[in-house]
């Protein structure tokens, strides 16, 4: 995984612009149902249902996919690598990767239920010879920023030097280099600068062009600093990287010289030799043979490794998992319904090379064709968290820039409701673009995930939901020789793969009907009861319009167990009912048309809730509640004319507030119409504001119904950042 490489990179489209328009992904996920996709889904089952031949799954189920099936797996790529240790193992452009790749192609053939494939591309890659850093007569340690320019010829006796402090700082010298601004008289000098807010690019990019000779980007928190500038900047500054606490020596040492009497300056020696190289690698690619074409299901995740270690975790347990799961899915009773497409990313540890040629190499009715993405990327950490990756920001703030297509939230709600479902705790890690889903989000395909962890910390409540150690890394193998099949937590894989399973199953097939008991053969004897004498009960009363609470304060109303309750009584059993909720006073909020069903006693409800809780003030205003011709029997009887007269008659209007919190939002509500005259409230075309952007979704659930509101629009930049 490229965790130490890529920091919240802001979001970016494919070359010609991002592609606006696509199909939403809607509909049911977990305990939820939806309708995205058309698919259906219930709480998890551990085993799947045996059907009769011909008809589909009545639920969702992880078929009985176990940690075991993806450990067979993991120790076939662990061998591999380890075979090929001394030729860089399974690392780019090494031949431990090709035996990797034909063993997972071997996998899916077998199954004889995919068109399996490698898609070949070239990557731009590196290699270096020596690479030294002294200062003041002190060597450090120090790794290559990838894709930098040489030193050449080596630097000596240069001055070693801070950029000016600037505003993204702290005051006292946090200097970090995100503007051209921060470097004054840096020309032919070795500049220091702290990893943080801006891309390494951006940084070394702002020091050449202030004319300095080098970079030394130090990093802000504990462990080594994989960075990459993500493509060649020829001529620019040879970069190169250093431990926190070097850096943080080395920065002290600039600043006691600077402030001695008699200032001076540090100089330092740099050597940094590179050779840039073309490698042709490839993805493997593998579809199945059944399914709708139009609607095409994705889970990835990337099989190269780093050449420093085996890569068993990273990532050979991502694909190990996708390989137990591609072998039970074409192995169920019944085809899929939708086109299930998994890819085996090659050039991951480069910079998401794999996944975003893939994704690049697409044309715009391909892309239109995938519904979903699940990208899975260290799923056996030794001191796991049970990660998913946070598209609705309820645990980890979305970083600014990433893009989070509709639909996001409702297939990480997939995995969370699973794991609700057989109690297992879990947290969200980190939605920002990190891993082989960031292709796919910047072009709009929603996306999540499972993650293990790599190089964070873990807390003192991440040990009490999953055991594990306090104040260490999640991964202490991360990107290390160590990486090794051993040194791996089997329970971590155990949990995670059946939930893999779940996924896949619940994307790839459609629901049918629970079957009903076979009529008898026999004809009764006993006749029927006498009708009775006495009339039948009245009529229920005239369709109503219950909202509850009609004021409710922000942080209720973004919160997904509460909401506002919208209940219509009266309607003909089993028709749905349409429900309109539009913002009325100005807030950056789309109008959605919500569907219930009204059921036996003519009781039709849903729930009303705000998905965005880091934007909740934009949720604050007044919202019309409109239900049009309810389908009652009056409604479609007698002649059009009359249908019609009797349709508009059983409109329903009514309003709800969102108020800031302390303002009086409550839980009362009431009957806020009684049949109305069909002019409810202001339709909002003219009054909503259409920002682009800005506009956030409304989400609606009754008990088993949840239904997306406005999608959320794209953003794009035209390069890559990472830092």
């Amino acid at each position: 995984m490229e965790s130490a490489h890529w920091s919240a990179p802001p979001a970016q489209g494919r070359a010609g612009g991002t592609r606006v328009g696509r199909r939403a992904l809607r509909g049911t996920v977990g305990v939820a149902a939806a309708t995205a996709l058309g698919i259906a889904t219930m709480a998890p089952a551990l085993a799947a249902p045996q059907e009769s031949e011909g008809a589909g799954p009545t639920e969702h189920t992880d078929m009985g996919v176990t940690g075991a099936d993806a450990m067979a797996h993991l120790q076939q790529l662990s061998d591999i690598s380890l075979e090929h240790g001394d030729e860089g193992h399974r690392a780019l452009g090494t031949p431990g990767y090709e035996a990797a790749s034909q063993y997972v192609e071997k996998v899916l053939e077998d199954t004889g239920g995919y068109d399996v494939s490698r898609q070949s591309f070239e990557v731009e890659d590196q290699d270096f010879g020596e690479v030294a850093l002294s200062v003041d007569g002190t060597d450090y340690e120090t790794e290559p920023i990838a894709y930098t320019e040489a030193a050449d010829p080596a630097i000596t006796g240069a001055p070693v030097v801070l950029p000016a402090d600037d505003t993204y700082g702290d005051s006292d010298g946090g200097e970090l280099g995100c503007s051209a601004d921060d470097f004054v008289d840096v020309a032919g000098k070795i500049v220091l600068v702290e990893r943080g807010v801006c891309a390494f690019a951006e940084k070394t990019v702002n020091a050449t062009e202030a004319g300095a000779a080098g970079v030394v980007i130090y990093n802000n928190e504990e462990g080594p600093l994989n960075g990459t500038l993500g493509e060649r900047f020829e001529d620019s500054a040879p970069s190169v990287a250093l431990l926190q606490e070097d850096g943080q020596q080395l920065r002290d040492a600039i600043l006691d010289a600077a402030d001695q009497d008699d200032p001076v300056e540090l100089t330092g020696d740099l050597t940094l030799e590179a050779e840039f190289v073309t490698i042709e690698t490839w993805n493997v690619m593998a579809e199945t043979t059944a399914g709708d074409p139009d609607s095409v299901q994705m889970l990835g995740a990337h099989l190269d490794g780093v050449e420093e270690g085996p890569g068993v975790n990273d990532n050979g347990s991502g694909s190990a998992a996708l390989l137990a799961v591609a072998e039970a899915l074409v192995d169920q009773p019944t085809e899929v319904d939708h086109k299930v497409r998994f890819g085996f990313w090659g050039a991951e540890e480069v910079g998401l090379v794999g996944s975003t040629h893939y994704v690049n190499s697409l044309s715009d009715a391909e892309l239109g064709q995938i519904e979903s993405y699940l990208n899975f990327d260290m799923i056996g950490s030794e001191n796991f968290v049970v990660g998913t990756l946070d598209s609705d920001g309820s645990d980890v703030p979305i970083p600014p820039g990433v893009n989070v297509p509709d639909g996001s939230a409702e297939l990480e709600a997939i995995f969370t409701d699973y794991f609700d479902g057989i109690e297992q705790p879990h947290v969200g890690t980190d939605f920002s673009g990190r891993s082989d889903y960031q292709a796919f989000i910047d072009n709009g395909i929603p996306a999540s995930g499972l993650f293990s962890g790599a190089d964070g910390i873990k807390t003192a409540e991440e040990v009490e939901m999953f055991g594990g150690t306090e104040g260490v890394q999640h991964d202490r193998n991360y990107h290390q020789i160590t990486d090794t099949i051993e040194n791996l937590s089997e329970e971590s894989v155990g949990i995670f793969t059946p939930a893999i399973a779940f996924a896949a199953h619940t994307l790839a097939f459609d629901l049918s009907d629970e079957p009903t008991d076979e009529p008898t053969d026999d004809d009764s004897d006993d006749p029927s009861d006498d009708p009775s004498d006495d009339p039948s009960d009245e009529p229920s009363d005239e369709p109503s319009l219950t909202i509850a609470p009609e004021s409710i304060e922000v942080s209720d109303f973004v919160d997904a167990e509460k909401g506002v309750e919208v209940t219509v009584t009266g309607a003909e059993p089993g028709t749905e009912v349409d429900i309109e909720v539009s913002p009325t006073s100005g807030q950056n909020t789309e109008a959605a048309t919500l569907t219930a069903e009204a059921d036996e006693d003519g009781v039709a409800s849903t729930r009303v809730y705000g998905t965005n809780p880091a934007a909740a003030d934009d949720y604050l205003g007044d919202y019309d509640v409109v239900v049009e011709g309810i389908g009652t029997e009056a409604a479609n009887a007698g002649s059009e004319q009359a249908a019609t007269e009797a349709s508009a008659a059983a409109d329903l209007t009514g309003s709800f507030s969102v108020v800031a919190d302390g303002d009086g939002g409550g839980d009362g509500g009431g009957d806020d119409g009684d049949g109305g005259d069909g002019n409810g409230g202001d339709d909002g075309d003219d009054s909503l504001p259409r920002t682009g952007s800005t506009l956030l979704p409304l989400v609606a659930g009754a008990g088993a119904l949840l239904v997306g509101g406005a999608a959320l629009v794209l953003t794009t930049r035209a390069r890559r950042s990472i830092s």
